[in-house]
């Protein structure tokens, strides 16, 4: 029977996931602002408080950081969005004439011409002119090709490798990133009022929380300190740590004159935001900017050389350091949720995937029923069973 019993469960499990899975799926154009409003509500909490120790009434705070917010996100998103237009459209026009006209006599001599000027005391082009020169993707692809032909691969591999190319979902990814428009500011809208309401009823919410938990108020109470304190530290230090890998890459794609830097250095400072393939993804469309660009690997060579030592050395050993085990989740749970959170969702879905992933470990950790999921989705088994289980057999050896 209770064989019976398990086996039940753990269908009506299954069946359960399935429901909230398709209930997320369906209503994601309401729960996507409401989980960004949420987060970002979190995250600028410790601001809240700590202006409110100062003697500035919240009310004023959460006044003014909304109205900041609108306009750094409006303006942000417009100058973004035109920055994805120019890279998806601005080839038709400009870049024709490069390839077929230059295609075969003057392929590397605009690229030697430009290699002179670099050791001498000239200023290299700006990025207006290097626009103009490389074209949109349709034509960055195009001098892919033309410049792997020209370095004696394969026929048929270059074939394969620009068709690769040109199905790449770049106009559906573009138009997922896209933030400009009536839906964008609409959408900006809607998250910054629902953050002035969660700002007003968290207080409130709180208390109901902890009064419906009845006897574990005090295990209610550290379930929500700790989502509370893990969110704002993660998306604290990952801020700080995108910022900082956004900028030193652009900083290298305008010392090397690699086209549309600063599209690329704030893709970079997005999609670090999402584990793991955020950095492939953005590291792959300045390699191959920078491959269109000039006829030798070296530039392409650069930049993917960047891009892997800033992630290495920001993403994968400062960032630890600063998080410790604030979220302690297991490198493939990262990988699978944001799989399924961006088949979800879409690019926002990769975005929330680590946040939202972590908070349902730490109420899962809260219930002992469910403490083995929890575990399963960490990085290891708790410190503290191994240190107990060290000092019980000191003695025992001694």
């Amino acid at each position: 029977m209770p064989a019976a019993n398990r086996a039940l469960t753990f269908l009506l499990g299954i069946i359960a996931t399935i429901l909230v899975g398709w209930v997320v799926h369906t209503g994601g154009a309401i729960l996507k602002p409401l989980v960004i409003a949420l987060l970002l509500a979190s995250m600028l909490q410790p601001v809240v408080i700590g202006l409110k120790r100062r003697g500035i009434p919240p009310f004023v705070t959460i006044i003014l950081m909304v109205w900041l917010l609108f306009l750094g996100i409006v303006q942000v998103g417009l100058l973004f969005n035109a920055n994805v237009q120019k890279f998806l459209e601005s080839g038709g026009e400009t870049a024709s004439a490069p390839i077929t006209e230059p295609a075969e006599e003057t392929s590397l001599d605009p690229m030697a011409g430009r290699l002179e000027l670099l050791p001498g005391q000239s200023p290299g082009q700006s990025q207006e002119d290097l626009i103009g020169e490389t074209g949109g993707w349709v034509d960055i692809v195009d001098k892919i090709e033309t410049r792997l032909t020209s370095s004696g691969m394969a026929e048929s591999v270059v074939r394969y490798a620009a068709k690769a190319l040109r199905e790449l979902p770049v106009d559906r990814m573009a138009g997922d990133l896209a933030i400009g428009g009536f839906g964008f500011v609409a959408n900006v809208v809607l998250v910054l009022i629902y953050m002035v309401f969660i700002f007003a009823e968290q207080a409130v919410f709180r208390r109901k929380i902890l009064s419906i938990a009845g006897e574990r108020h005090d295990d209610a109470e550290r379930v929500l300190d700790t989502i509370g304190r893990g969110i704002q530290r993660y998306l604290g230090v990952k801020t700080v740590v995108s910022l900082l890998t956004g900028s030193l890459c652009y900083l290298v794609m305008v010392a090397l004159d690699i086209p549309y830097a600063l599209f690329f250095g704030f893709l970079t400072f997005m999609f670090n935001y999402i584990p793991t393939f955020g950095s492939i993804i953005a590291g792959s469309l300045p390699t191959m900017t920078a491959l269109a660009v000039e006829a030798s690997w070296t530039k392409a060579a650069a930049i993917m050389s960047t891009y892997l030592a800033v992630n290495l050395t920001l993403g994968s050993f400062i960032e630890p350091r600063i998080l410790g085990r604030e979220l302690n989740l297991s490198p493939l749970v990262v990988v699978v949720s944001v799989v399924v959170w961006a088949g979800l969702w879409g690019v926002v879905g990769g975005f929330l995937a680590v946040p939202l992933t972590a908070s349902l470990q730490i109420c899962l950790a809260s219930q002992e029923s469910t403490r083995p999921l929890a575990v399963m989705l960490g990085s290891g088994p708790p410190r503290e069973k191994k240190r107990s289980t060290d000092t019980a057999t000191g003695p025992e050896a001694a």
